[in-house]
Protein backbone atom coordinates (compact mmCIF):
# COMPACT_ATOMS: atom_id res chain seq x y z
CA UNK A 1 0.00 0.00 0.00
CA UNK A 2 1.55 3.32 -1.06
CA UNK A 3 1.06 6.42 1.11
CA UNK A 4 -0.95 9.21 -0.51
CA UNK A 5 0.56 12.25 1.28
CA UNK A 6 3.79 13.55 -0.23
CA UNK A 7 6.50 14.78 2.17
CA UNK A 8 4.80 13.43 5.31
CA UNK A 9 6.83 10.98 7.41
CA UNK A 10 7.05 8.38 8.71
CA UNK A 11 5.86 6.42 5.69
CA UNK A 12 5.14 2.70 5.73
CA UNK A 13 5.45 0.76 2.49
CA UNK A 14 4.06 -2.78 2.53
CA UNK A 15 4.57 -5.33 -0.22
CA UNK A 16 1.87 -7.94 0.40
CA UNK A 17 2.10 -11.23 -1.49
CA UNK A 18 -1.00 -12.49 0.34
CA UNK A 19 -1.32 -16.27 0.43
CA UNK A 20 1.21 -16.53 -2.38
CA UNK A 21 2.01 -15.95 -6.03
CA UNK A 22 4.69 -16.88 -8.55
CA UNK A 23 6.92 -14.07 -9.78
CA UNK A 24 8.56 -13.61 -13.17
CA UNK A 25 11.64 -15.31 -11.75
CA UNK A 26 9.58 -18.48 -11.11
CA UNK A 27 9.80 -18.16 -7.31
CA UNK A 28 6.75 -18.54 -5.08
CA UNK A 29 6.40 -15.76 -2.51
CA UNK A 30 3.88 -15.18 0.27
CA UNK A 31 3.54 -12.91 3.29
CA UNK A 32 4.58 -9.28 3.69
CA UNK A 33 7.71 -7.12 3.45
CA UNK A 34 7.17 -3.95 5.50
CA UNK A 35 9.47 -0.90 5.35
CA UNK A 36 9.10 2.22 7.49
CA UNK A 37 10.88 5.37 6.24
CA UNK A 38 11.51 8.13 8.79
CA UNK A 39 12.37 10.64 6.06
CA UNK A 40 13.73 10.96 2.52
CA UNK A 41 16.74 8.67 2.35
CA UNK A 42 18.91 11.37 0.74
CA UNK A 43 18.50 13.49 3.93
CA UNK A 44 20.93 12.93 6.85
CA UNK A 45 19.30 11.23 9.82
CA UNK A 46 16.72 9.34 7.75
CA UNK A 47 16.29 5.62 8.31
CA UNK A 48 14.53 2.80 6.46
CA UNK A 49 13.63 -0.21 8.64
CA UNK A 50 12.40 -3.39 6.96
CA UNK A 51 10.71 -6.30 8.75
CA UNK A 52 8.90 -9.41 7.54
CA UNK A 53 5.46 -10.77 8.37
CA UNK A 54 5.05 -14.41 7.37
CA UNK A 55 7.32 -13.77 4.38
CA UNK A 56 8.47 -16.86 2.54
CA UNK A 57 10.29 -17.52 -0.75
CA UNK A 58 9.64 -21.03 -2.02
CA UNK A 59 10.46 -23.21 1.02
CA UNK A 60 12.46 -20.55 2.92
CA UNK A 61 10.96 -18.37 5.67
CA UNK A 62 12.63 -14.97 6.13
CA UNK A 63 12.82 -13.19 9.51
CA UNK A 64 14.75 -10.36 11.12
CA UNK A 65 15.20 -6.63 10.67
CA UNK A 66 17.14 -4.70 8.02
CA UNK A 67 18.03 -1.06 8.69
CA UNK A 68 19.62 1.54 6.45
CA UNK A 69 20.53 4.89 8.04
CA UNK A 70 21.83 8.02 6.33
CA UNK A 71 24.62 9.26 8.65
CA UNK A 72 25.97 11.78 6.14
CA UNK A 73 27.69 15.00 7.14
CA UNK A 74 28.09 18.19 5.13
CA UNK A 75 31.40 16.81 3.82
CA UNK A 76 30.76 13.08 3.39
CA UNK A 77 28.01 10.72 2.29
CA UNK A 78 27.78 7.95 4.89
CA UNK A 79 25.28 5.08 5.04
CA UNK A 80 25.10 2.38 7.71
CA UNK A 81 23.34 -0.92 7.05
CA UNK A 82 22.40 -3.32 9.86
CA UNK A 83 20.97 -6.83 9.82
CA UNK A 84 19.45 -7.56 13.23
CA UNK A 85 18.62 -11.18 14.07
CA UNK A 86 18.38 -12.21 10.41
CA UNK A 87 17.20 -15.78 9.96
CA UNK A 88 16.35 -18.08 7.07
CA UNK A 89 14.47 -21.29 7.91
CA UNK A 90 13.79 -24.08 5.42
CA UNK A 91 10.75 -26.38 5.61
CA UNK A 92 13.15 -29.20 6.58
CA UNK A 93 13.99 -27.31 9.80
CA UNK A 94 17.46 -26.29 8.63
CA UNK A 95 18.30 -22.66 9.50
CA UNK A 96 20.90 -19.91 9.15
CA UNK A 97 21.12 -16.87 11.51
CA UNK A 98 23.27 -13.76 11.16
CA UNK A 99 23.73 -10.16 12.17
CA UNK A 100 25.94 -7.45 10.74
CA UNK A 101 26.78 -3.75 10.69
CA UNK A 102 28.41 -2.11 7.67
CA UNK A 103 29.19 1.56 7.15
CA UNK A 104 30.06 2.89 3.70
CA UNK A 105 31.50 6.40 3.61
CA UNK A 106 32.38 8.31 0.47
CA UNK A 107 35.84 9.69 1.32
CA UNK A 108 36.71 11.28 -2.04
CA UNK A 109 34.69 12.75 -4.89
CA UNK A 110 31.99 14.36 -2.75
CA UNK A 111 32.49 17.70 -4.49
CA UNK A 112 31.73 16.28 -7.95
CA UNK A 113 28.31 14.59 -7.65
CA UNK A 114 27.86 14.22 -11.41
CA UNK A 115 31.38 12.84 -11.99
CA UNK A 116 31.69 9.41 -10.30
CA UNK A 117 35.15 8.59 -11.66
CA UNK A 118 36.86 10.29 -8.69
CA UNK A 119 34.68 8.58 -6.06
CA UNK A 120 36.41 6.50 -3.39
CA UNK A 121 34.58 4.68 -0.58
CA UNK A 122 35.64 3.39 2.84
CA UNK A 123 33.88 0.32 4.26
CA UNK A 124 33.93 -0.63 7.97
CA UNK A 125 31.98 -2.97 10.20
CA UNK A 126 31.59 -6.64 10.90
CA UNK A 127 29.19 -9.50 11.36
CA UNK A 128 28.65 -12.99 12.67
CA UNK A 129 26.49 -15.98 11.87
CA UNK A 130 25.67 -19.59 12.69
CA UNK A 131 23.64 -22.44 11.27
CA UNK A 132 21.74 -25.53 12.35
CA UNK A 133 24.68 -27.73 11.33
CA UNK A 134 26.76 -26.30 14.19
CA UNK A 135 28.96 -23.99 12.14
CA UNK A 136 29.68 -20.39 13.08
CA UNK A 137 31.55 -17.58 11.33
CA UNK A 138 32.36 -13.93 11.63
CA UNK A 139 34.24 -11.04 10.10
CA UNK A 140 35.51 -7.68 11.28
CA UNK A 141 37.14 -4.88 9.33
CA UNK A 142 40.35 -4.01 11.18
CA UNK A 143 41.64 -1.53 8.58
CA UNK A 144 38.98 0.21 6.42
CA UNK A 145 38.36 -1.46 3.08
CA UNK A 146 38.90 0.98 0.22
CA UNK A 147 36.80 0.70 -2.95
CA UNK A 148 37.41 3.03 -5.88
CA UNK A 149 34.61 3.62 -8.40
CA UNK A 150 37.14 3.00 -11.19
CA UNK A 151 38.26 -0.39 -9.78
CA UNK A 152 36.21 -3.59 -9.76
CA UNK A 153 37.86 -4.89 -6.57
CA UNK A 154 38.59 -3.67 -3.08
CA UNK A 155 42.12 -2.30 -3.38
CA UNK A 156 43.15 -1.75 0.25
CA UNK A 157 42.21 -2.74 3.79
CA UNK A 158 42.32 -5.68 6.18
CA UNK A 159 39.53 -8.05 7.24
CA UNK A 160 39.68 -10.48 10.18
CA UNK A 161 37.68 -13.63 9.41
CA UNK A 162 36.65 -16.68 11.40
CA UNK A 163 35.06 -20.04 10.56
CA UNK A 164 34.33 -22.14 13.66
CA UNK A 165 37.67 -22.14 15.54
CA UNK A 166 39.83 -21.20 12.52
CA UNK A 167 40.89 -17.55 12.36
CA UNK A 168 42.45 -15.70 9.47
CA UNK A 169 43.30 -12.29 8.08
CA UNK A 170 42.51 -11.13 4.54
CA UNK A 171 44.69 -8.24 3.33
CA UNK A 172 43.55 -6.51 0.14
CA UNK A 173 46.88 -4.75 -0.52
CA UNK A 174 48.29 -1.25 -0.72
CA UNK A 175 45.74 0.47 -2.96
CA UNK A 176 46.66 -0.94 -6.37
CA UNK A 177 43.70 -1.94 -8.53
CA UNK A 178 44.17 -5.69 -8.86
CA UNK A 179 42.27 -8.89 -8.13
CA UNK A 180 44.82 -10.19 -5.60
CA UNK A 181 44.61 -10.43 -1.83
CA UNK A 182 46.71 -12.16 0.83
CA UNK A 183 45.03 -14.71 3.12
CA UNK A 184 46.86 -15.65 6.32
CA UNK A 185 45.57 -18.61 8.36
CA UNK A 186 47.58 -20.07 11.27
CA UNK A 187 50.74 -18.43 9.96
CA UNK A 188 50.27 -19.85 6.46
CA UNK A 189 50.15 -17.17 3.75
CA UNK A 190 48.40 -17.63 0.42
CA UNK A 191 47.81 -15.21 -2.44
CA UNK A 192 44.21 -15.52 -3.61
CA UNK A 193 42.46 -14.28 -6.74
CA UNK A 194 39.28 -12.29 -6.19
CA UNK A 195 36.32 -13.02 -8.50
Amino acid sequence: VFPLQHGVFPKTVTIDFGSGCIGRDGKFRKGKIITVFTGKMREPGSKATTTFDGYKVDSVSVAGTHEVTNNSTSNNKIFTTKVIEGKLTWNSGRWVKWGSVRTVAQIEGNGTPFWPLDDIFSITGGGRGENSRGNSWGHEVIEPLIKKFTCRWISKGVLRIRFNSTNGVLNFGNGDCDNKATLTVNGNIKIITLP
